[in-house]
């Protein structure tokens, strides 16, 4: 049976199936690397929890390792063309390389933060309106409101339209208040939510299976799974024919200037549009290319709930760190003064040390995305440890303890030469009590002129991976946080919660999000 009857009873306590794997592995053995045992013949699992060695397997040894077969088995059968599906070929890079521009800081800020920007306004004004009356006063669960503003948020920034959830869950809360309830028709992102929950749901059951591959294939013969399939891209097609008829009318000058992209699925057929005129082709139908809906159906649904668990989680910790978050509120307050809220533009240029150190403690602390696989290219070496060419390795994406001693020399040369240049943050104050949010082990001060500084490279940065086959969606996630967190701290105080309600204890399906998600809410 190898290590599996150690590891069902862990995880029947925790919830939580990476902590699980790492407790009865390197935590029980005191190793930072070890091996996760199958039954019969299977290979044994790599297991690494060292989040410097991590850092750099992910940034200075991509020839080294690719994605794994495990993490390719659970995507696969349901998104064969999308990126997460994908090992690292040139087919792949062609596709990434199409996708690159959507997530550049010129293209965020110009098309992408102001629907942010319109979905926090909007989600504010409903936890307003709840806080004053249904909710004045007591505690609600905010996780679905939270999964909805940021529906609305990534709908509206990849394809342009708007999916309408918290519009229409601040009417529909109005129309309870009224004497004389209205008949309102719920909007399109009512069942769009109910599809993205529903391939969540999927993902995280098939990856849960002792043959993912096998269960992700079944999966897509099902009904529900075609009506999935269906609804999406209904939706999305006619998006795209709407975005293509207008791309066709322009001419080549006009084409070229992506100030006519509104959305990310615009500038990627804007682009498609402009090649076939130049080279007077016929331009593929994009809503028959398998290629570009399976990308935008990862975005959406990565993109999506990743974001919202991670948000909930903040909420969490604002509420149980309550001097960190009248810190936070302060330095926010005084970068805007008035009542007024600040525009997606003033909260984007603004300069908030703490404000930045905030959103990457609360990725650091959270460990929405707890682990991530590879598989050895080459036959290689971890931490003195021979890792022969296929072997899978799971690692550790979460910091939230420190780290297990390692002899220096057992590193790889990239890791120590990396620790000469940045230093090794975990041993210094950014190390201390990482089981605590505290978003000043990312500050430093000018000894000179008392200016406070964010430092990104205080500890090592996991949240995320990072390199080639890293998390594309970094500067969209923190593009999100930066103004829904604003928005939210300036407009509310997270209150003390009762005792039953302070759990931080996770549940982990595809991302990993509190049990109890609640917030209680005073109005500023």
């Amino acid at each position: 049976m190898g290590d599996i009857p150690d590891l069902v009873p862990v995880i029947s306590s925790t919830n939580e199936f990476s902590i699980s794997m790492f407790t009865i592995t390197t935590q029980k053995l005191g190793s930072p690397i070890a091996q996760f045992l199958f039954p019969g013949t299977q290979k044994p699992l790599i297991i690494l929890e060292d989040p410097r060695e991590i850092e750099d397997i992910f940034l200075r040894r991509n020839k080294e390792f690719d994605k794994a077969p495990m993490t390719i088995n659970i995507f696969q059968p349901m998104f064969p063309k999308g990126s997460l599906a994908q090992y690292t070929t040139p087919e792949l890079r062609a596709q990434k390389r199409l996708w690159a521009d959507v997530m550049t800081a010129g293209f965020l800020h110009r098309a992408t933060a102001p629907r942010i920007h319109k979905a926090a306004l909007e989600l504010v004004e409903l936890w307003r309106l709840k806080a004053i009356t249904t909710c004045a006063d007591k505690p609600f669960a905010v996780l679905d409101d939270i999964l909805n503003a940021t529906l609305d948020a990534i709908w509206s920034s990849v394809l342009g339209d708007e999916a309408g959830t918290i519009d229409y869950s601040i009417k529909k809360l109005q129309s309870e208040l009224d004497s004389k309830p209205r008949d309102l028709t719920p909007p399109r992102g009512t069942f769009i939510r109910e599809e993205v929950d529903y391939i969540s749901n999927t993902i995280s059951q098939v990856s849960q299976t002792p043959a993912p591959k096998l269960a992700g294939r079944i999966v897509t013969y099902t009904p529900r799974y075609r009506k999935f399939r269906r609804t999406i891209t209904r939706e999305i097609s006619s998006l795209m024919k709407s975005a293509v008829e207008k791309f066709q009318k322009l001419e080549l000058e006009s084409l070229n200037n992506s100030d006519a992209d509104q959305c990310m699925m615009d500038q990627v057929l804007r682009r498609q549009v402009l090649q076939a005129k130049k080279g007077d082709k016929i331009l593929v139908d994009p809503t028959k290319d398998q290629t570009m809906l399976d990308e935008l159906f990862v975005l959406l649904v990565g993109g999506h709930e990743s974001t919202a668990n991670a948000l909930t989680w903040f909420i969490r910790f604002m509420e149980a760190y309550p001097a960190v978050q009248t810190q936070l509120r302060k330095a926010l307050s005084n970068a805007f003064p008035g009542n007024d809220a600040p525009s997606a533009e003033e909260i984007m240029h603004s300069d908030i040390p703490y404000l930045d150190a905030a959103i990457e403690e609360g990725f650091r602390l959270a460990g929405v995305a707890k682990a991530s696989l590879r598989q050895a290219l080459v036959d290689t070496s971890i931490l003195g440890c021979p890792i022969p060419k296929g072997a899978e390795i799971i690692m550790n994406y979460h910091i939230s303890r420190p780290p297990i001693p390692v002899d220096e020399s057992k590193r790889s040369e990239t890791c120590r030469a990396n620790a000469i240049k940045t230093g090794d943050g975990l041993q210094g104050r950014a190390g201390f009590d990482l089981d605590k949010f505290d978003p000043g082990r990312y500050i430093t001060k000018n000894t000179e002129t008392g200016k406070e500084k964010f430092n990104q490279h205080a500890l090592p940065s996991t949240a995320f991976g990072g390199g080639y086959r890293g998390c594309v969606g970094r500067k969209l996630a923190t593009l999100e946080f930066r103004i829904l967190i604003t928005l939210l701290v300036l407009n509310f105080e997270f209150m003390d919660l009762p005792e039953d309600m302070k759990s931080m204890a996770a549940t982990e399906k595809v991302f990993r999000q509190p049990e109890k998600p609640f917030a209680k809410l005073r109005v500023l």
